[in-house]
């Protein structure tokens, strides 16, 4: 119907278009909302796949890690095994070798070096009776002394090789006599490293005492004199 103050109809826009009356205005805004939501979501959903490529990694990414770190551990290993081969430096003993060298002296079929040995001992006295009177009865007792250079023990024996008495380098002693016979008295000297010099005294009786046969016999007594034996003379 005409408005009578407006012969000329409803009045148009700028555009030539009728006045809105308020109705799409609400579908534009919740239009922009879901446009806003949606773009929301998208960069959430690209931001989670951004992350989530970032902290995994592919399997080859992996098993090349793996490999890094066993090989790192192997040279580690490597280092303090060549570390811990060094030998260790070995202690010499005077007049000894080292172990090293003896085994590979050994190994190489050599006899060993001989270890090296002290002076020799020597008996520079043996002092005894020239002989043993026996005017006052057939057992008698004398005294000997004697001194060594050199050695750590002396040895006596009497009539033989079987000991009779050890005794210091320089050292004396009485012994036994029997009248019957001569007597040997062997003096051995002992070095350090097992080194030996023996001196020895054969003693003669004199004087001797005959048994009583009821015959007076003036040449019934006997006189004798001693004999030395030295073997480092």
């Amino acid at each position: 119907m005409s408005d009578p103050m407006n012969p000329q109809g409803p009045s148009l826009n700028p555009g030539g278009y009728p006045p809105s009356t308020g109705a799409p205005e609400p579908q534009r805004r919740n239009t922009g909302l879901l446009v806003v939501g949606a773009l929301v979501a998208l960069v959430v959903v690209a931001g989670g796949f951004f992350l989530l490529g970032s902290r995994s990694s592919s399997p080859e990414d992996e098993a090349n890690e793996i490999l890094a770190a066993s090989r790192s551990g192997q040279s580690s290993t490597t280092t303090g095994a060549s570390t811990s081969s060094d030998p260790a430096p070995e202690s010499t003993v005077a007049g000894q070798a080292p172990s090293g060298g003896n085994s590979g002296g050994n190994s190489g079929g050599g006899a060993p070096a001989p270890a090296p040995s002290g002076p020799a001992p020597v008996i520079t006295s043996f002092v005894t009776p020239e002989s043993i009177d026996c005017h006052n009865g057939n057992n008698q007792m004398f005294s000997a002394s004697w001194t060594t250079t050199n050695a750590t023990k002396t040895m006596i024996s009497i009539d033989g090789p079987g000991l009779y008495k050890n005794y210091a380098p320089n050292d004396s002693d009485s012994f036994p006599f029997g009248c019957s016979s001569a007597h040997t008295f062997l003096l051995t000297a002992y070095s350090q490293d097992g080194t030996t010099i023996t001196r020895s005294i054969t003693l003669q009786p004199r004087n001797v005492q005959m048994p009583d046969t009821g015959e007076d016999d003036p040449a019934g007594q006997s006189n004798s004199t001693s004999t030395v034996e030295d073997d480092g003379l």
